[in-house]
């Protein structure tokens, strides 16, 4: 569920607790582009929740929510411009924030002071002293009727079934001491999204930051200790070179952690080509686990030769990905 099994900062002491939610909770989206579109399509599966306002200077954005909240007989919402304006709504209990990425830490100081819940996308800040501030924030008392606000920076990639399991049975110790994780995407570019501000490191914090914090989150997590060096080589081999872009599409890293574990992520966002789109092997003293997560599409083993594979891009996915909103369909992806 959209606010199940979250990670709460509480004020008081900073510790993380498991919330208890009772009856119907009224939401606000702040930002209805294409994240913004995916949680709400989200919020429409749970009965518990409702889309009650939504806020986007966006136009186009702001009616592509509102058809798909009517689509699905939701009539009564709320629409606006600005995301102040929701926050002044006693009837929103809970918002989302769905902006871009160097919006976060301005978004979440107004969200913070008016008492309401959060679950904001991540990355949390682009600079690391704005996520700080930010935390340090949540951490005072305030909320409704002194109660402090729940807030969740979400990391949904622990919530994968694969990975959830694969997490579970590290913590019972099934594997003994844990030695080695990898870490392997291969993905599609990123989409177009308005303004193409995901395309530039000052907007988005780099690629590293945008896309790759779930497996540094991951590592954080599976691993449970705190990184103690860092190596990464990467670059932009081949994406978006024809519009005004600096982001990485590719990328390796190594991180070392206080518990004698490492670490590795390798990152190629041109292969979406592959089996598997997420691959996870974690390695202990008495075994090993793996979990994978479903590309866009299956790709076989080739016939011709036992534990070979064969992944081709597909031409015209390649000269149409810059104006890509959503991801490709199986068959888009190549053979």
């Amino acid at each position: 569920g959209l606010f199940l099994g979250l990670l709460v900062i509480r004020p008081e002491t900073g510790n993380r607790e498991m919330p208890d939610q009772q009856g119907e909770l009224r939401l606000g989206v702040i930002g209805t582009g294409c994240i913004g579109m995916e949680h709400i399509r989200n919020a429409l599966l749970l009965p518990s929740v409702r889309v009650v306002a939504i806020a986007d200077p966006h136009e186009p954005s702001r009616q592509t929510a509102l058809a798909e909240l009517q689509h699905a007989g939701v009539r009564e919402v709320i629409a606006l411009e600005r995301d102040a304006e929701m926050l002044q709504l006693s009837d929103v209990d809970a918002v989302l924030v769905c902006t871009p990425n160097d919006t976060h830490h301005a978004v979440m100081r107004q969200v913070l002071a008016s008492g309401k819940h959060c679950l904001v996308e991540k990355p949390l800040c682009t600079l690391i002293s704005h996520c700080a501030e930010t935390v340090a924030l949540a951490r005072q008392p305030g909320g409704f009727g002194g109660t402090a606000p729940l807030l969740w920076c979400g990391m949904e990639y622990r919530y994968i079934p694969a990975i959830a399991r694969l997490i579970q049975e590290a913590d019972q110790g099934l594997i003994g001491d844990l030695r080695m994780l990898s870490i392997r995407e291969h993905r599609f570019p990123f989409l177009k999204k308005v303004g193409n501000w995901n395309r530039t490191n000052e907007r988005t914090g780099g690629t590293l930051v945008e896309k790759c914090v779930h497996f540094f989150d991951l590592m954080r997590r599976i691993l449970r200790s705190e990184p103690r060096r860092i190596f990464a080589s990467g670059g932009q081999e081949v994406n978006h070179k024809s519009v005004d872009s600096d982001v990485l599409d590719s990328a390796y890293v190594i991180v070392d952690f206080q518990s004698g574990a490492r670490a590795m992520l390798e990152l190629c966002m041109f292969a979406e080509a592959s089996k598997h789109q997420e691959e996870v092997s974690l390695v202990g003293t008495r075994g090993k686990l793996e979990a994978f997560a479903p590309s866009h599409g299956t790709k076989q083993d080739d016939e011709s030769e036992v534990n070979f594979r064969r992944c081709l891009r597909s031409a015209k996915f390649i000269a149409e990905y810059e104006e890509r909103a959503r991801p490709p369909a199986d068959l888009e992806c190549g053979t």
